[in-house]
């Protein structure tokens, strides 16, 4: 069996055609891809004591002690961030509910121009109460020193967050406490297509 045959192929049957679903598959495809070829193996985490996911319930890889193997599983219509929304009295950029909704999935190490950073994803149900209310402290932050608003999805190994802008939806980084300072991205599906994978621990 060559190399190829165990490559993977994300995207389902009968796959919803939003363009940010499709740009986040196919980055799960090369991150997995990756792992395949330079591994030969699934990606894994550690967890002490382990932290149950649909991710990890796959034939194949069997996890030893707290070391779990994982893929990626598609999420089957969530209203994510409903709760939000009205707590805020706002509606999420949809590029926002796209990608948090999307999967469940370990976080993923990737590059984009350079600059490695995580990529945030949600792991389960307990992961996504967290992120809920992270974003919604993220918000009230933004609201109380009057800055744009924003909605995280990655972070670098300084003091640097990925976001995704309210109104725009572009891509940006940006500090903490501060405006964005640079547009890394117009849009989500365009960020998600030029990231790179690589095989650094989340």
């Amino acid at each position: 069996m060559g190399p190829l045959s165990r490559l993977f192929f994300l995207i389902p049957m009968s796959v919803s055609m939003n363009p940010v679903f499709l740009a986040l598959d196919a980055l799960f495809t090369r991150y997995m891809n990756l792992h395949q070829m330079e591994k030969d193996r699934l990606p894994s985490v550690s967890f002490d004591p382990p932290w149950p996911s649909l991710c990890t319930e796959i034939a194949g890889n069997e996890p030893s002690d707290t070391v779990l193997f994982w893929r990626p599983i598609e999420r089957k219509g969530s209203d994510l961030f409903i709760s939000l929304e009205s707590a805020l009295e706002l509606k999420f950029h949809p590029d926002v509910d796209a990608f948090y909704g999307a999967f469940w999935s370990n976080g993923l190490s990737v590059e984009f121009n350079e600059l490695p950073f995580n990529l945030i994803q949600i792991w389960n149900e307990e992961d996504e109460e967290n992120l809920k209310q992270n974003l919604l402290g993220h918000a009230f932050a933004k609201r109380k020193n009057r800055l744009p608003m924003s909605w995280f999805i990655g972070a670098t190994s300084g003091n640097d967050v990925i976001c995704i802008d309210q109104e725009s939806g572009q891509v940006v980084l940006e500090k903490p406490g501060y405006k964005a300072h640079e547009v890394l991205a117009e849009n989500l599906e365009a960020f998600l297509i030029g990231l790179n994978p690589t095989t650094d621990e989340y």
